[in-house]
């Protein structure tokens, strides 16, 4: 017991001289959605399946570093 089986939803942005867009995710048990778009609009979803809850943390915690690495700053 303990564990979190849902984490937070997180935005990001990313913004230079040719795009300003956004990307944001969490995980609900072992789902996975990703939003991701240009800035001011909907964007587009997308779901996955980890294996497990803690497969799906470690994703969500894998992809937040990546986007951090490639400039995207937490809103």
């Amino acid at each position: 017991m303990g564990k979190r089986s849902k984490t937070p939803k997180t935005r990001f942005e990313y913004k230079d001289a040719k795009s300003h867009k956004f990307w944001q995710i969490q995980s609900m048990g072992e789902l996975i959605n990703i939003r991701y778009g240009k800035v001011g609009t909907d964007g587009q979803l997308i779901s996955k399946e980890a294996k497990s809850i803690d497969a799906a943390i470690a994703e969500v915690e894998k992809s937040i570093k990546s986007k951090l690495k490639a400039g995207y700053k937490k809103i």
